[in-house]
């Protein structure tokens, strides 16, 4: 029998992406290629504090920003 991992769609940043369903935060990251080192994670305008990215399951739907930190002067 195939394990077939069933997909669903989240907004990440005003763009629709279709990921594995049951996916935490850290998931997320991995699946898009995102490096975790700072950024700033919000979910439906949430914060998530980023000890709690690995219990965090998104949800269908679900509207996740990503917001990168710069450094500048």
């Amino acid at each position: 029998m195939d394990l077939i991992r069933k997909k669903m769609t989240i907004n990440v940043n005003n763009q629709l992406q279709s990921i594995s369903d049951h996916s935490s935060i850290e998931g997320l990251l991995e699946q898009l290629n995102i490096v975790s080192n700072g950024i700033a994670i919000a979910i439906n305008n949430e914060v998530v504090s980023k000890e709690k990215w690995s219990t965090i399951f998104l949800q269908k739907e679900d509207r996740v920003t990503i917001i990168q930190a710069t450094q500048g002067g």
